[in-house]
């Protein structure tokens, strides 16, 4: 279906058929339309198919050919507010991109010719280029072709093929991703056992898919229940999460999960610790159950221990931890229950990274708020905020048209 802007910063862009390759850039005012982040940075794509970050810049992540380390003295190249990603071999810009996504340590991209494109850390072969050598510019990933939307978080990456098949690499201790092994894999290899894939989405140590059914699929680590199966026990093959049934929109935190269903209630499981399941405890829940307090929820994603959720008035509700302010409620005091973010309203796409979050509103402009040590919140400053301020340096005008874009549910 053709929606306004209705880019939601959960799992995944499903390009509607047909239009691929050109359902992003076009001419006019370049903004914002698309969004995501890892840990201590932010991640934007422009309508122009081109793509810009700022925060960490740790093993190279934000692309322009620097590197930060965790030294106080190194935080030199870290970017307090937005630059553009290089392009390969540190010629250019990259672009004709038409999805982004970051895990902890590296971001990627891809390109409207089906291609992967991936720039920062590489320890467990997480860029896909065949090597464990960081890369702070892009590297296309290998052997990767009719790619039509990225996953991704911790130290792994998540992609799905145009034929349903879903495509992972890097990080494999716990099994995350799915060929049934605890190697790590440096090249893509395919999730077992899984066809007619519409989403993909990773936690830290696992990952989830949506099949064309509504049906959720989930294999990795397990230690909290972030599988949803009711064990601890860890998968190396994709399992059905058992009585979650028509999820229109999912998204994996550090070690818990939410979704959203077709009836707009959200449901979690998995780590509790924080509250960020927002069921009033802080107890792990091993299978799927729903937050009563929320109804009417479009969008849904999952931080390192909280969670934002985006309801279709255009409002924000976040529960979980609080310590960087990063629920936006203008406290630093931990809620195991939904509470609004403060002075933010029509806002059309969320995502919470570990202790932040960044928002789209209806206007083109971009918000954030949280923990600030890197720059991350890009209101260039290193100050935490409790509450939403506006990322400085992009375009606050919608796009000229609205964007032939399909979104799970």
């Amino acid at each position: 279906m053709n929606v306004w802007l209705r880019v939601f910063a959960i799992i995944v862009i499903m390009v509607a058929p047909g239009v691929l390759g050109n359902s992003v850039a076009r001419s006019g005012s370049a903004t914002v339309v698309s969004i995501w982040g890892g840990a201590r940075h932010c991640i934007v794509l422009k309508s122009d198919g081109t793509v810009w970050d700022w925060g960490f810049n740790w093993f190279g992540k934000l692309g322009d050919g620097t590197v930060s380390t965790f030294s106080p003295a190194d935080f030199s190249n870290d970017r307090h507010t937005p630059i553009q990603v290089h392009g390969p071999g540190n010629a250019g810009f990259l672009t004709s991109i038409i999805a982004v996504m970051g895990g902890e340590a590296h971001n990627f991209a891809l390109r409207s010719d089906g291609t992967v494109w991936s720039w920062g850390g590489n320890s467990f072969g997480q860029l896909g280029n065949g090597t464990t050598t960081d890369r702070s510019t892009p590297v296309q990933v290998t052997g990767l072709g009719s790619i039509v939307s990225l996953g991704g978080r911790g130290y792994h990456s998540l992609a799905l093929a145009s034929d349903g098949t879903a495509w992972t690499w890097g990080m494999n201790g716990s099994g995350q991703l799915g060929n049934g092994t605890l190697t790590n894999s440096a090249v893509p290899v395919q999730v077992g056992g899984l066809t007619q894939v519409i989403a993909v989405t990773g936690g830290y140590n696992f990952s989830l898919a949506i099949r064309n059914d509504r049906s959720v699929w989930a294999w990795g680590g397990n230690q909290h229940g972030s599988l949803g199966d009711g064990t601890t026990t860890n998968r190396t093959v994709a399992a059905q999460i058992s009585g979650l049934t028509s999820v229109a929109e999912l998204s994996a935190g550090w070690e818990h999960a939410v979704a959203v269903r077709t009836d707009g209630t959200v449901w979690t499981w998995g780590q509790n610790l924080n509250g960020e399941l927002g069921d009033g405890t802080t107890l792990d829940a091993l299978v799927p159950h729903q937050v009563a307090a929320l109804t009417g929820v479009v969008a849904v994603s999952g931080g390192d221990c909280h969670t934002s959720v985006l309801k279709s008035d255009g409002t924000v509700w976040t529960f979980g931890c609080n310590d960087r302010g990063q629920l936006g409620d203008g406290t630093n005091t931990e809620q195991h229950a939904p509470v609004q973010v403060v002075g933010l309203s029509g806002v059309t796409a969320i995502a919470a990274r570990d202790y932040h979050n960044i928002a789209i509103k209806s206007d083109g402009s971009v918000w954030t708020w949280g923990w600030n040590i890197n720059g991350q919140l890009g209101d260039n400053t290193t100050v935490d905020r409790n509450k939403p301020v506006q990322v400085v340096g992009l375009a606050s005008a919608p796009p000229a048209a609205p964007l032939n874009v399909r979104i799970i549910g």
